[in-house]
């Protein structure tokens, strides 16, 4: 039966689709994306905080800060192919709720650690229990959504790279001046198991049939969109063999520099804001929060106009090329901080454009009952590559200054844009 006559049935009998795909699935993934990027990326604003420097005797030494951003992708690079092949007998919901309690409790260590070695301890089991992140989303995406939602349904989750980031900055801000940078790690902790742990275990199912809330109308909307991709499969190259696919890994690449690009501002703006921008702790946490905050809407908007044309490769190309040179003109050439930060947040939301195309081209070049391994490795290679950044930019800081980040971050993504452009010419 075709997705026509699919809806005819539904017209038929007067019984409406639910929309438990988007209300039991898309939801709790943009709560986990949201809580997961406010742990992993407050640390960039606590670095900021001169009382966190003295306490911890940092003054001075931003080699070892970018070790609290590449610690913690260390873990999350190389436990992500682990997670896959957890998911593969206890599906992803189960590996989700691990996944959360494990991070929780490394929020508790980071306020709890009296020196920077510890506090680096922590950061990477903070990876390691946030590794099941890409893995849990492309199998929720994969096995929920039929192709033509699937960019919508990647701009759900992605988007807690976004809002995540931006709630960070003005949490993080607010804890550290009501209570210091250790309670602050324990509030955030707070929130991590109160609320996304509650919503995996008692939401979500790992498939549509498993879930109790799930019509047939919507049931049989799933699974026709989904076989008729996997018909597709069958007779292209893509349905072979996604590790001999170089569709896969020139993706694989193009998201590793991406990595370079996010982690490493991740990482480093509010401290960019503050020594080249001049702007005060308050004001820096303000601005790391609005380069997030205006990329949701972008997101979610490309995400929606991509399912309609279903050329998501051009959009990528256009995105990391118009991030890269944003980037240059926002972190360099132009003087007034108030332009720049409009420019760099352009920067940022044509950079997430981009790796939202990356998704579900990856979820089209690899076959739906191995997404799990494959994103895994994917990811494994992505944040080996993107651990790099933090600690690296702390070295170019160090001997050259911000404009040698600049200039880094920017090519970056601009590599990361071409990376793909192949894909363009076979209709990608």
């Amino acid at each position: 039966m075709t997705e026509v006559s699919a809806q005819g049935v539904a017209a038929a009998t007067g019984v409406r689709r639910s929309r438990v795909r988007w209300w039991y699935i898309a939801l709790p993934m943009i709560i986990v994306g949201v809580v997961n990027n406010v742990d992993r990326t407050a640390i960039g604003v606590v670095i900021a905080n001169k009382q966190f420097l003295q306490d911890l005797n940092l003054v001075g030494k931003p080699v070892v800060l970018g070790l609290f951003m590449s610690g913690f992708m260390l873990s999350y690079a190389l436990t992500p192919v682990l997670w896959g092949w957890a998911m593969k007998w206890c599906g992803a919901r189960i590996a989700g709720a691990m996944g959360i309690a494990i991070w929780g409790l490394s929020m508790i260590l980071s306020g709890l650690a009296p020196s920077a070695n510890l506090l680096i301890a922590a950061r990477v089991l903070l990876g390691i229990g946030e590794g099941f992140q890409h893995p849990f989303n492309f199998s929720f995406v994969t096995n929920w959504f039929p192709p033509k939602e699937r960019s919508l349904a990647n701009s759900m989750w992605l988007n807690g790279q976004n809002v995540g980031p931006a709630v960070a900055g003005v949490l993080m801000v607010a804890f550290i001046g009501a209570w210091g940078w250790r309670t602050a790690f324990f509030a955030i902790a707070a929130i991590s198991l109160l609320i996304p742990l509650p919503m995996v275990i008692f939401m979500m199912r790992d498939r549509p049939r498993q879930h109790p809330r799930v019509n047939g109308e919507e049931l049989r909307y799933i699974e026709e969109g989904i076989q008729a991709k996997e018909t597709e499969e069958a007779t292209t190259e893509a349905g072979k063999s996604w590790a001999r696919n170089y569709r896969f890994w020139l993706l694989v690449i193009s998201w590793a520099f991406i990595n370079l690009y996010f982690w490493g501002w991740a990482t480093w703006m509010p401290s960019y804001f503050r020594t080249v921008r001049h702007f005060s702790f308050q004001a820096a946490g303000w601005a790391y929060s609005l380069n997030y905050v205006f990329t949701v809407v972008t997101v979610l908007g490309f995400g929606y106009l991509s399912d309609r044309v279903m050329r998501r490769a051009v959009f990528g190309v256009a995105g990391g090329i118009m991030a890269g040179i944003a980037m240059f003109l926002g972190g360099i050439v132009i003087e007034n901080p108030y332009s720049a930060l409009i420019v760099l947040i352009i920067a940022l939301m044509c950079q997430q454009v981009l790796f939202l195309m990356v998704s579900p081209l990856i979820q089209s070049v690899v076959p739906r009952n191995a997404i799990a391994r494959a994103v895994g490795v994917a990811a494994l290679v992505a944040f080996l590559v993107g651990m790099l950044a933090p600690t690296f930019i702390g070295f170019l800081v160090q001997v050259s200054g911000y404009n040698a980040v600049v200039m880094f971050l920017a090519l970056s993504v601009l590599i990361a844009g071409l990376l793909i452009s192949p894909l363009v010419k076979e209709g990608y």
